[in-house]
């Protein structure tokens, strides 16, 4: 199963910093975690905004 089926938010996946790390999206995933609030509990990236994380909790 992949990464993207196990999201609870498929549909916002494609925006989340695991995927945006998977496609090489660098520049796009500093710019959602310059000031990180949250940290994903799958993939341990964190973000400015929970809405950028599959799993999200605050830091």
């Amino acid at each position: 199963m992949s990464e993207n089926e196990t999201c609870p938010k498929p549909k916002e996946h494609k925006a989340h910093m695991c995927q945006l790390k998977h496609e090489g999206r660098i520049e796009e995933m500093d710019k959602h975690s310059a000031k990180p609030k949250f940290v994903c509990n799958r993939c341990r990236a964190k973000a400015d905004g929970e809405d950028y994380l599959c799993n999200p909790r605050p830091l």
